[in-house]
């Protein structure tokens, strides 16, 4: 479905939507002609809320052009990987409704706050979560998730009840369980359901099949 590019959503509206939906797809390639495709496969697949790192060649065209493909029902569409206040302008210009940062990139939070947009930088201690929070972070990317994993959730999500955090690194079938149990706010996946070696395949049936099953797992354990 083609659109022409909206305003952006209410910042708490996309929080709000991020929290509903539960997973971010991290979509990280070296080949910008594979994306479109492993998007497609993704919300073919029942998940809708998509992260387009801006280390894919062409990421801001990506975005762009997603932006004008899909409607506000189908795609939920941020920027990853954004670490200078000029990529948080264009993906913003572009289309991107939520900013990831692997740190804590002041200028790109403070152009988030400027614009109305979710700020979502990445931290891993509670001095720099709380240092995130203090700087205007709506929602904390706890990375890499894979140092503690959901124990360590557990333990920051005590002192910081009131921080959404999002877990990114080694969630999977197996551990995305616990992490809700510990207290994720949404979790971020990356190679589990954007496999390169798929992409390189050009199965993206396989892709989709794979979302779908882990959207219904995720399902399953929320629901717990």
């Amino acid at each position: 479905m083609k659109r022409q590019s909206l305003a952006h959503r209410p910042k708490q509206q996309v929080i709000d939507e991020l929290h509903q939906e539960g997973v971010v797809a991290v979509v990280r390639a070296n080949e910008a002609e594979t994306v479109l495709d492993t998007v497609s496969a993704l919300i073919a697949g029942g998940l809708r809320t998509i992260e387009i790192t801006l280390t894919t060649p062409g990421a801001i065209e990506l975005i762009q052009e997603l932006a004008g493909r899909y409607s506000r029902e189908e795609i939920l569409l941020g920027a990853g990987t954004v670490l200078e206040s000029d990529e948080a302008e264009a993906a913003i210009t572009a289309g991107a409704e939520f900013l990831i940062s692997p740190s804590i990139e002041i200028d790109v939070i403070n152009v988030c706050r400027k614009q109305g947009i979710a700020a979502i930088p990445g931290a891993y201690t509670p001095t720099e979560i709380r240092t995130a929070v203090k700087a205007g972070a709506d929602i904390v990317k706890v990375f890499p998730a894979s140092i503690g994993g959901a124990t360590y959730l557990r333990d920051l999500a005590g002192p910081l009840p009131n921080v959404p955090l999002l877990p990114s690194g080694s969630v999977s079938f197996e551990t995305v369980g616990d992490f809700f149990s510990a207290g994720a706010f949404a979790v971020a996946v990356g190679s589990l359901l954007v496999d390169k070696k798929l992409m390189r395949e050009g199965n993206f049936d396989a892709i989709s099949e794979r979302t779908k099953q882990f959207m219904t797992h995720v399902a399953s354990v929320r629901r717990k």
